[in-house]
């Protein structure tokens, strides 16, 4: 999570750490001339590329967190914690609370092994829901690969005792025991209005969704082409109309938005259903896409 003050000074960046920067080729990037996410960022939150946190080797202590350490808590406590709500380390790792326990968080999305570049270290990295779903409901699951995570599908239900961390100003938990308790339904994507995420909106909303499923209905491609800094698409651009770039949308979890020629998949005026996480880094939150599909 991130500053408050610090986001309403900050435009939107179109940045996300969780494979939302990779496109259907090799690269990575993000909008316009904004640092690259793709590229030597171990930052703990992706889905499938370079840009995870496979080589957190140096997490910096002296982080606080008002979670009770050694207890159960749930999801929306850590999400809401002032040391998430109030990061300010966008460029790094902040510690918080030791031995945590989530009790029965349903697992919402493949598990994403990937390399660090900087490190060669794998990771896996999974997304987990509270069952009701919702706002303040999800967080993001590290651990170095094979793990304790490597094993997960989705539906699975799981107990998971860990510690807390910011990584990038993104709120995780590192497993350090994983229980197994059967399977269920997914909980239900919050179907959210366009305009009511992303760079309009204040940080305490946009926050509210962080690693969250949800779904996006009738979204306008306004920008079927945006570019990262390697000169390549990595996202599109959506809102209510084709002239509303609400939200960016990155490659994920299979979904491209180029072909493998590095062209854009999408046209600009075409009407989409996205289904997927909010992520985010540095300033700019995206979504993630578990499913893209064409709306009539």
């Amino acid at each position: 999570m991130r500053n408050v003050m610090k986001w309403q000074g900050m435009a939107m960046a179109g940045l996300c750490v969780m494979a939302s920067a990779c496109a259907n080729t090799s690269g990575s990037g993000t909008t316009g001339a904004v640092t690259d996410t793709t590229t030597s960022q171990d930052t703990g939150a992706t889905a499938g590329t370079d840009a995870t946190s496979g080589g957190q080797d140096t997490t910096t202590g002296g982080g606080t967190d008002a979670t009770t350490a050694g207890t159960t808590t749930t999801i929306s406590q850590i999400q809401q914690d002032p040391s998430s709500t109030g990061c300010t380390n966008e460029a790094g790792f902040v510690d918080g609370a030791k031995g945590i326990t989530l009790s029965q968080v349903v697992v919402v999305a493949p598990v994403q092994t990937s390399t660090s570049k900087t490190s060669g270290k794998t990771s896996d990295a999974v997304w987990v829901q509270t069952k009701g779903g919702g706002q303040w409901s999800g967080i993001e699951l590290y651990a170095s690969s094979p793990g304790p995570l490597t094993t997960l599908k989705v539906g699975d239900v799981i107990t998971v005792t860990g510690d807390v961390s910011e990584a990038f100003c993104v709120t995780e938990v590192k497993p350090i025991a994983v229980t197994p308790q059967g399977t269920t339904e997914l909980p239900v994507a919050v179907t959210i209005d366009v305009d009511s995420i992303g760079a309009s909106q204040p940080a305490a909303t946009n926050e509210s969704y962080e690693s969250v499923l949800i779904s996006l209905e009738g979204v306008i491609v306004a920008d079927p082409g945006v570019l990262g800094t390697d000169g390549k698409i990595h996202y599109i651009a959506v809102g209510k109309t084709d002239a509303d770039k609400s939200i960016n949308v990155s490659s994920g979890f299979g979904n491209y938005v180029t072909d493998k020629n590095g062209a854009a998949n999408y046209t600009k005026g075409q009407k989409l259903n996205v289904q997927g996480l909010v992520s985010y880094y540095k300033g700019a939150y995206t979504v993630t896409p578990l499913s893209i599909t064409v709306a009539k």
